[in-house]
């Protein structure tokens, strides 16, 4: 009740007229144009986002999804680079990263496999760092040789797996990497 009276009062101070201002405010400088442009990071076809490259909570989850978007990707290109670009020493990161470039060298391709985030949680940050867990479900991958046909390597199908990443903030870059990433 209290609540609807303080908005009634604060609602009342409108209803009374008031002349009309016979000038403008002037226009502001758009952000864009105010405020130099990120210089681009990715690979052309999957750069990253400006959400992704900001050192706050929100930035961190964006990161996170768009790395899982990278490993996504190398089942379509199988072009590794991307994930040792935003990779600072997380193990499995470089892992994923090597196994794509090994079967690539080796003629093989990739089919399935994506990552899906089906949970998040709310990013730890911490003067230059971030952590979060998330929860993921993984299509089945298939490996396939250079014929075409299914090889060793692949992987079933997993769902509800959980898991956790830590990133570090980059400065030079704007940007996060990755330092750990960990499935159970």
């Amino acid at each position: 009740m209290a609540g609807l009276a303080a908005g009634a009062v604060v609602l009342s101070g409108c209803s009374e007229e008031q002349a009309a201002s016979d000038t403008l405010p002037e226009a502001d400088a758009s952000p864009s144009a105010s405020e130099p442009a990120l210089p681009p990071l990715g690979p052309a076809d999957l750069p990253m986002p400006d959400e992704a490259r900001t050192q706050d909570a929100a930035g961190a989850e964006a990161f996170v999804r768009y790395y899982i978007d990278l490993i996504n990707r190398t089942s379509t290109v199988m072009d590794a680079a991307p994930l040792r670009e935003f990779s600072d020493g997380c193990e499995d990161c470089n892992r994923i990263a090597t196994r794509a470039e090994e079967a690539a060298a080796a003629g093989e391709d990739y089919e399935g496999g994506e990552i899906t985030i089906t949970d998040i949680g709310d990013p730890l940050i911490k003067p230059g760092t971030a952590e979060m867990a998330l929860r993921i479900d993984q299509a089945e991958l298939i490996v396939l040789d250079s014929t075409g046909s299914p090889t060793e390597g692949g992987s079933p199908a997993y769902s509800n797996v959980l898991g956790g990443v830590s990133l570090a903030w980059q400065v030079d870059r704007l940007s996060w990497s990755m330092t750990g990433l960990t499935f159970q």
